[in-house]
């Protein structure tokens, strides 16, 4: 998919993402337990693997990351702390980011718990580890044990979280001018896809409107501040009219999902998710 597998769209975040400007100080500890980078394995194996990979892991005896802190530039008071786990086999790179910061206008701290996937990105790997890298290598079959075992973990949203993004999904259909063509009376049902422990975001399926819903946010989605201050992204997308075989079809737009895409995301919402019967308003 795209960012944080499958992410289209990221929220507005205050910390600026870097470029190429890695520290060279010693990455989080965080970031190179084990636990940890099996999670972002984890989750990169729902949204974004596909077989030929897994079957490429699968035939090494170890995996390797490589991890580095990101020291970029921060607005005044700004205490975020970014990084990047490599993952060279598959070439792919992921970054993170634990939020610690205040939204002034609002006297808002912002904070959150642990660090969450930001961007995925394929194909910009280098050949060797670079400088500031911690490599960590694990125990494939061990890797391979715990995705096995997890394959059907989940994590749903709680009704709070339900109900919060049904508001935020009335506020976008609203601005886009088409919540009087997409809500049909009575219940709805909607498919939930699990929350990954190291990413902000959630894909709903609504049956009844036949579309995908997402949401993402640079803080913890079951931060109440989310919803009431609008730290977050929403979007709609029209599984009749935004699903495209590739993204060359439509250059330029992020108003498109792949058919690819699409398959992922109604596997984890229809086969993985939790159904949830929503009553009318």
């Amino acid at each position: 998919m795209v960012v944080l597998a499958l992410l289209i769209a990221q929220p507005g975040c205050r910390t600026p993402q870097p470029l190429e400007t890695a520290g060279t100080s010693t990455p989080p500890p965080e970031l190179v337990q084990q636990p940890y980078l099996f999670e972002i394995v984890r989750h990169l194996y729902r949204w974004q693997l596909d077989e030929s990979e897994v079957d490429r892991l699968i035939a090494s005896k170890e995996m390797e990351f490589w991890v580095r802190r990101f020291e970029p530039r921060l607005d005044p008071g700004d205490r975020s702390v970014l990084g990047e786990v490599l993952l060279p086999q598959l070439t792919i790179s992921v970054r993170v980011k634990k939020a610690d910061y205040t939204i002034e206008e609002l006297g808002a701290l912002v904070q959150s718990r642990t660090f969450k996937i930001t961007q995925v990105t394929r194909g910009q790997v280098p050949s060797q580890a670079p400088k500031g890298c911690r490599v960590v290598r694990v125990d494939t079959q061990e890797m391979r044990d715990y995705l096995f075992r997890t394959r059907k973990q989940q994590d749903y949203p709680d009704a709070v979280m339900v109900e919060r993004m049904r508001g935020a999904f009335r506020a976008e259909a609203t601005r886009e001018g088409t919540l009087a063509t997409t809500a049909p009376a009575g219940e709805q049902v909607v498919h939930l896809a699990s929350i990954s422990p190291v990413a902000n975001e959630c894909w709903v399926f609504w049956e009844a409107g036949r579309k995908l819903l997402y949401f993402a946010s640079d803080i913890d989605l079951d931060n109440p501040m989310v919803w009431q201050h609008e730290a977050l992204t929403a979007r709609i997308f029209d599984l009749d009219q935004q699903v495209v075989v590739s993204h060359e079809e439509a250059p330029g737009s992020n108003r498109f999902l792949t058919r690819s895409q699409v398959s992922r995301a109604l596997f984890n919402c229809l086969i993985l998710g939790q159904r949830v019967v929503v009553p009318p308003r």
